[in-house]
């Protein structure tokens, strides 16, 4: 593995890794995984354009800007000011949390950006797939040189997924809009400078209906807005990752020591993409449960459910409270592992859009006083968790450790899981036939001369009930 080991800026190693990432030195499988990021994308935020804050959002109109930088809204074939249609887009596919899990959550910024920059710009689909693939993997080096020894929740109060991905999503927008090297550098550390936070209380806590601006609407317009700087001659602060008060420094016990970025491994061949609707420091306990639930004789209702997890997944996803909104309950563990004991396989999102009806089902009702959910101090990675069941008063128990949750890297999802995915989550509005059509055509998007139709063949398609 080659990678950069000298005294150069991080921005300097990020700029390098981009470098490396021109479509004709693109391996087939990171092709194929970057057009699958695109269509999975897409699938969520249309899915997303159902819920009534989605529809909120994009009837957002914006500051207007000059000239034809518009950019198209999924699904309802309005064009807007592009930071105004990256925010509507960003948000619809974040609300359902069904966005991957690439490089944190790469795909919900970077993509949406892209696709918009390319819709403004004129690109073709191998130019697209070239600035995609260039902003999940500037994305994901930013994120694993910080995840390994990330503070705790607690003591730094903000996730890391904001600033990753508008430093990503920059490398897309600027490659693009045709920056030049020093421009680009200086894209990167605006985006980054500018990016949000992530509040931990927001994402998981109290996060009102502003929550999916911060993962995917707001790295998306922040880059957009970025980029515009840069290329108006705009400077940014090159040690912004790497200063002794940057980013590495302000979230992590030692960044430094993973701040190597390598040049020939794929973040894209390693893809981690979510199945449930729900926040993916959850999917390992789902997974074990519903694997512990198809062995088990006889229903769950009398039987007491132990969950052991990662001690910074506990204090995000383990609850005082039962949810009383639809982003809470995509966030509490006691409910999602409740619907898993009841039957259900997958967390779909009706089972947050419609808590409520959930919440008042007798067996969900019955179970949830019977989950019970520690931290185990033995596991280090969110993928996993220990789940036993023991029925009571009888010596009856079952214990499973999970550590490859269903779209993990070691246990993936296949190309054709996700066009299923696709299908399923947008067909309130698009028929199973032209989705497939649709998803064919991603599949083959390097071919094509221009990527307008990613948009308006969605509004071509859609049924008479979508909105």
């Amino acid at each position: 593995m080659t990678s950069i080991t000298t005294d150069a800026m991080f921005v300097d190693r990020l700029h390098a890794r981009a470098a490396q990432c021109r479509f004709d030195n693109l391996p087939d499988a990171v092709v194929t995984q970057a057009k699958l990021c695109i269509l999975d994308t897409i699938g969520c935020i249309v899915a997303g354009m159902q819920a009534d804050e989605s529809r909120l959002v994009a009837r957002w109109s914006g500051a207007p800007t000059q000239g034809d930088d518009h950019a198209s809204v999924l699904i309802h074939g309005r064009k807007m000011p592009i930071a105004a249609a990256v925010i509507a887009n960003g948000y619809a596919g974040d609300i359902l949390e069904l966005n991957d899990l690439i490089g944190g959550h790469a795909s919900i910024g970077c993509v949406t950006a892209a696709v918009a920059t390319a819709e403004t710009v004129g690109a073709s689909g191998r130019q697209l797939i070239e600035a995609v693939v260039r902003a999940i993997e500037l994305t994901s080096a930013v994120y694993a040189a910080v995840y390994p020894s990330l503070k705790p929740y607690s003591e730094v109060g903000l996730t890391p997924v904001g600033l990753p991905s508008s430093v990503g999503a920059a490398a897309a927008v600027a490659h693009l809009r045709g920056l030049n090297e020093e421009q680009t550098r200086h894209a990167l550390v605006i985006s980054g400078a500018l990016a949000g936070w992530c509040p931990a209380e927001v994402i998981f806590r109290q996060g009102g209906t502003v929550k999916p601006i911060l993962f995917g609407a707001q790295p998306a317009a922040t880059a957009v807005t970025a980029v515009q700087y840069a290329s108006h001659g705009m400077t940014g602060p090159l040690r912004l990752f790497d200063g002794d008060l940057g980013y590495f420094s302000t979230v992590s016990t030692n960044g430094h020591q993973n701040a190597r970025v390598a040049l020939e491994t794929w973040a894209l061949l390693a893809p981690r993409r979510k199945l449930h609707a729900c926040c993916g420091y959850i999917h390992s306990a789902v997974d074990a449960l519903v694997a512990l639930r198809r062995d088990w004789q006889g229903g769950l209702a009398g039987c007491d459910i132990e969950v052991r997890l990662p001690a910074y997944v506990h204090e995000a996803v383990v609850k005082a409270e039962t949810p009383r909104t639809a982003n809470e309950a995509r966030f509490d563990i006691r409910y999602c592992l409740a619907l898993a004991a009841c039957g259900f396989d997958v967390i779909l999102p009706g089972h947050s859009l419609d808590h409520h009806e959930y919440l008042n089902r007798p067996d969900v009702r019955a179970v949830m006083p019977n989950i019970r959910v520690t931290a185990d101090s033995s596991l280090h990675h969110y993928e996993r968790s220990h789940v036993s069941i023991r029925r009571r008063h009888t010596d009856q128990s079952q214990t499973l450790y999970q550590d490859a949750p269903r779209g993990a890297p070691s246990n993936p999802l296949s190309p054709s899981d996700l066009v299923e995915k696709f299908v399923a989550l947008v067909s309130w509005c698009i028929s199973r036939d032209s989705a497939l059509a649709y998803a064919k055509r991603v599949l083959a998007l390097e071919d094509e001369p221009g990527i307008d139709w990613l948009a308006s063949a969605l509004q071509e398609n859609q049924g008479a009930h979508c909105a």
